[in-house]
């Protein structure tokens, strides 16, 4: 065997190496991308579930009805309390929506988080008065979003059955 051969077959394994090697390393891409995915929407959930409980809590219920059907005419501790609740749950949409973004999770979320808003939450005048607000703190492309959904939203839905209680 002489050393051209030999280089030959050298150059082949070393080929063979490289191509193995971006082969393992695209697999690590992959798996590292679905555990950013699976994180970020653990971290989601986590914050929407936590906002969603404080509101059905029998201490804020009644202050979220309220504020639903009458944000205006909380008084100042009640919109304290409601502000609170519907900052965590529009936090948690822009998370939702920024995350989708950046691809970390799936396209069907923020279609999840729209129609639980148009249907729970935009019919109620006491929600869009809040939102006209407090959009000012969120991200452009979350307030362009939202009133887009607004504007969709069925205004007359009636959800959790209130609005006669107005």
């Amino acid at each position: 065997m002489n050393w051209d051969a030999i280089a030959a077959i050298a150059e082949v394994i070393g080929v063979v190496g490289i191509i193995v090697s971006i082969a393992y390393l695209g697999m690590q891409v992959r798996q590292s991308n679905r555990v950013a995915e699976d994180t970020s929407f653990q971290g989601i959930l986590s914050l929407g579930n936590t906002s969603l409980r404080g509101m059905a809590e029998s201490e804020n219920r009644d202050i979220v009805i309220k504020g639903l059907l009458k944000y205006n005419e909380l008084t100042a501790g009640d919109k304290l309390v409601f502000d609170t609740m519907m900052f965590g749950l529009f936090t948690t949409i822009e998370c939702i929506l920024l995350s989708n973004a950046k691809k970390l999770i799936r396209d069907e979320q923020p279609d999840t988080a729209s129609f639980y808003l148009r249907t729970r939450f935009f019919p109620y005048s006491g929600t869009l008065s809040w939102w006209s607000d407090s959009k000012q703190l969120f991200a452009p492309e979350v307030q362009q979003w939202i009133d887009d959904q607004i504007r969709i939203a069925d205004m007359n839905a009636d959800y959790y059955g209130i609005k006669n209680d107005a």
